[in-house]
């Protein structure tokens, strides 16, 4: 049965559908870039035109006005508004099978971002826009999810945890939510802000395997539908409610503790200003069943298990410390757009600004530069601990006290750190200074994402442990089953 597109794909259409990938982004930056094609016959098509078959080998593209032009490795050149380089026959993907494409971002704005090479199956696109190239792989959804579950997590591991990651993805997917990118012509980007996807690069044959034994599955409620099922990397403890994320609920998802029935965790749920503290440092955190914890899954096993890009551990509890003139630095370019520059016109100074929208944009009113920091309060937390508004008091440089409101967990996240902070579950400790400001700020944290819904690395201590996929999404998402639909 031939596929449908994404956008025509619904619950009755009973096929696989093919889904468009932006794997560059014209914000990246990219100019020019080099495509490595294989030994295997690859179609060249110019505007929809076939132009005949490519030559394998190193290939350069680049932006020539609103077009693309493409030199390949016999010196041929050819000029378009959109060039496709589509596979004659269909592979089944093994690791680094497909166009080698490179100098790909990845981890666009967290700290781990940085440019690589990845391989990929399909077909490939270019176009130009403004200036920079647009890089698309069309492919099936059942090949996409092998380079999605190779890219979020690692290939090698427990097959438990990839057929979940992969149920879970599927259905993110096919619920047709957050189309974030509209302005071009992918339904979802290769990186966070959607899925992570990394083609064939780290393809191993146990996800091959996952994606297989689970093909067209998805998590459905009681009612058959598809829900909205997100999953971030370490929910720290307690899985976070939807509601303190994206301000709405969602169907199949609660705040829970990431822990088996009967857990001494689960006197932490819901975090309080009581219990954080304990929660964040106490002795629990050496011996708990915490399934994300460092007890179950340890830190020295997680470099084999995490995704390919990611740095540092899993990031269950943390630490963050700044000077204030780091982070009154810091907050100054985050938040650029908030304050006015000298003479301009500015609100008044007992009125504070709400800063809530993404992405950040120009100000109908601004106030004046923040000078020195006064205090860093966070408030409205949810059962995680996860903030979702904070305040920023400081003074101008008049000595004039000014406060921002910042409102909700990712534009916390992104206010705090020089690219992403790991999360909004933390507390703030400051050392004053005899004037009573702070001298050194530390941020103490758990967890890693916004927290909600699947939490890989708990998915992952839970097949580690012997649970089977079924059990571990019926764990992290509410009144839930598996469906398959084609």
């Amino acid at each position: 049965m031939s596929r449908c597109s994404l956008s025509e794909w619904s619950v009755g259409t009973g096929r696989e559908p093919y889904i468009r990938v932006g794997v560059v982004l014209p914000p990246d930056g990219n100019e020019r870039m080099r495509a490595d094609l294989p030994d295997r016959p690859y179609e060249l098509h110019v505007n929809g035109t076939r132009a005949g078959r490519i030559a394998a080998g190193a290939a350069e593209l680049r932006v020539d006005g609103n077009q693309v032009a493409l030199t390949d490795s016999s010196g041929a050149k050819h000029r378009g508004t959109a060039i496709r380089l589509v596979p004659v026959e269909t592979a089944q993907p093994v690791q680094g099978s497909g166009v080698r494409l490179h100098d790909v971002l990845t981890g666009r704005g967290f700290h781990w971002q940085k440019r690589v090479s990845f391989s990929l199956e399909g077909t490939l696109e270019f176009r130009a826009y403004e200036g920079r190239l647009l890089g698309i792989n069309e492919l099936g959804l059942e090949d996409y999810l092998q380079g999605v579950i190779t890219a979020e997590m690692s290939g090698l591991c427990p097959v438990e945890f990839l057929k979940t990651q992969c149920v879970v993805a599927r259905s993110w997917v096919l619920a047709h939510t957050e189309q974030k990118h509209t302005e071009w012509p992918i339904d979802r980007c290769n990186d966070d802000c959607c899925q992570r996807y990394h083609g064939t690069s780290y393809l191993t044959p146990r996800a091959t395997e996952a994606v297989l034994a689970t093909r067209g599955q998805a998590v459905v409620d009681s009612a058959g539908h598809i829900i909205d099922a997100n999953y971030s990397k370490n929910c720290g403890g307690i899985i976070e409610a939807p509601e303190h994320v994206w301000f709405t609920s969602k169907t199949g998802q609660r705040a829970a503790v990431d822990a088996p029935a009967g857990s001494t965790a689960r006197r932490f749920m819901p975090i309080s200003d009581a219990n954080f503290d304990e929660f964040l440092t106490g002795a629990w955190l050496e011996s708990t069943d915490v399934f994300c914890s460092p007890a179950v899954v340890p830190d020295c096993d997680l470099p084999r298990y995490l995704g390919s890009v990611d740095e540092g551990g899993g990031h269950f509890r943390w630490c963050v410390e700044y000077t204030r003139e780091q982070l009154e630095a810091l907050l100054r370019r985050k938040l650029a757009h908030v304050f006015a520059e000298a003479g301009e016109s500015s609100g008044p100074a007992d009125e504070p600004i709400l800063v809530a929208d993404l992405p950040p944009r120009v100000m109908d009113v601004r106030v004046p530069m923040l000078v020195k920091l006064v205090d860093l309060r966070l408030r409205q937390r949810g059962p995680s601990g996860r903030a979702s508004e904070m305040d920023i008091e400081y003074l101008d440089g008049a000595g004039r006290t000014h406060r921002i409101v910042v409102r909700s967990e990712y534009r916390i996240r992104e206010a705090l750190h020089d690219k992403f902070l790991f999360s909004s579950a933390f507390k703030v400790q400051m050392d004053r200074d005899e004037a009573g400001l702070p001298s050194r700020i530390r941020l103490v944290g758990a967890g890693w994402g916004h927290g909600a819904g699947l939490c890989q690395i708990g998915a992952l201590g839970m097949a580690l442990k012997g649970y089977a996929c079924r059990d571990i999404v019926r764990h992290y998402f509410e009144g839930v089953d598996l469906r398959a639909l084609y």
